[in-house]
């Protein structure tokens, strides 16, 4: 299925199949929207600056079953504020060929794509049955790591991964693994953003609920506000 003309195939990385055209109810996407206004008001899902990819940093999910379904943003979004249902997509599942892990297909439903990092969203849902809730944003790139910040690390309960993992991809999620110990951790994803906005670095925050993710990328945002 091609992209919409409006759309960048170069930013998603994997293949897509879509089930259905219906976006999710209003009911399931308000507390996601209302989410994303909060944290555009913060600064954390700024747009990208003109003259380039149309879109904005980050993404939200919730986990909508056991077997890892989950309503997440869809993805290039000129800007994450007053987002509609029609803005959201219902993944249905991720699958990924046993002979090369590096390609996945998504199955979804909605008139948009999913979100360019629904793999480390499937990823988690998948391999941590406690995560019900994923926040991803981009925090001041300048603010995470002044010396004031990093002193405040630990207290904080923020852990960087290792390495940069390939956006986009099952990487991302395998490089966050290899560093996490607890889902309570506000994890850096190092060198995670797009060419055209290094001033903002991003961050994942998982938790049961939506509330409970919101309150941790506050805590930490706040948190690292008042060490400098």
């Amino acid at each position: 299925m091609p992209y919409p003309q409006t759309v960048s195939s170069d930013l998603i990385k994997f293949e897509w199949e879509r089930l259905s055209p219906d976006p999710p109810s209003p009911a399931k996407t308000l507390p996601l929207s209302s989410l994303c206004d909060e944290m555009d008001d913060l600064g954390l899902m700024t747009p990208y600056g003109s003259g380039n990819p149309i879109g904005s940093n980050g993404n939200v999910s919730v986990r909508l079953n056991p077997q890892g379904g989950m309503l997440v943003t869809a993805t290039q979004l000129p800007s994450k504020r007053g987002l509609r249902p029609n803005d959201f997509v219902q993944l249905d599942r991720c699958e990924f060929d046993p002979r090369n892990p590096a390609t996945a297909t998504a199955y979804y439903s909605g008139s948009k794509l999913p979100s360019s990092e629904s793999i480390l969203h499937w990823y988690f849902y998948q391999n941590r049955p406690a995560v019900d809730a994923i926040v991803h944003v981009h925090e001041s790139t300048n603010l995470l790591y002044s010396p004031s910040s990093r002193k405040a690390w630990k207290r904080l309960g923020v852990i960087e991964t290792a390495r940069r993992g390939d956006a986009g991809t099952i990487d991302l999620p395998h490089s966050v693994d290899e560093v996490i110990e607890d889902t309570n951790q506000y994890v850096i994803l190092k060198d995670h953003w797009p060419e055209w906005d290094r001033e903002h670095t991003g961050t994942v925050v998982f938790a049961k609920t939506l509330e409970e993710a919101r309150r941790r990328v506050i805590e930490v945002h706040e948190g690292l506000l008042s060490s400098n």
